[in-house]
């Protein structure tokens, strides 16, 4: 499993709201709902990063940023 990266690929700036895809790919929540919205083949939700297609967006994982707990 891949870790976490800090920036989305989408809008390039710090992961707001991170979400996996099935593949592994990070996003914003809100930068790949919005890609997906804006897709040219509605229900196609395809990662921007490598294409893998999947049939629903119930394959988004959700993960809380990392805080330091001291």
């Amino acid at each position: 499993m891949e870790k976490q990266p800090s920036c989305c690929v989408l809008c390039q700036d710090v992961l707001k709201d991170p979400v996996s895809t099935s593949c592994g790919h990070w996003f914003c929540r809100q930068c790949i709902t919005s890609d997906w919205v804006q897709s040219a083949s509605p229900g196609d939700f395809s990662c921007p990063q490598c294409g893998k297609r999947s049939r629903t967006t119930a394959g988004l994982k959700w993960n809380p940023p990392q805080q330091d707990l001291h």
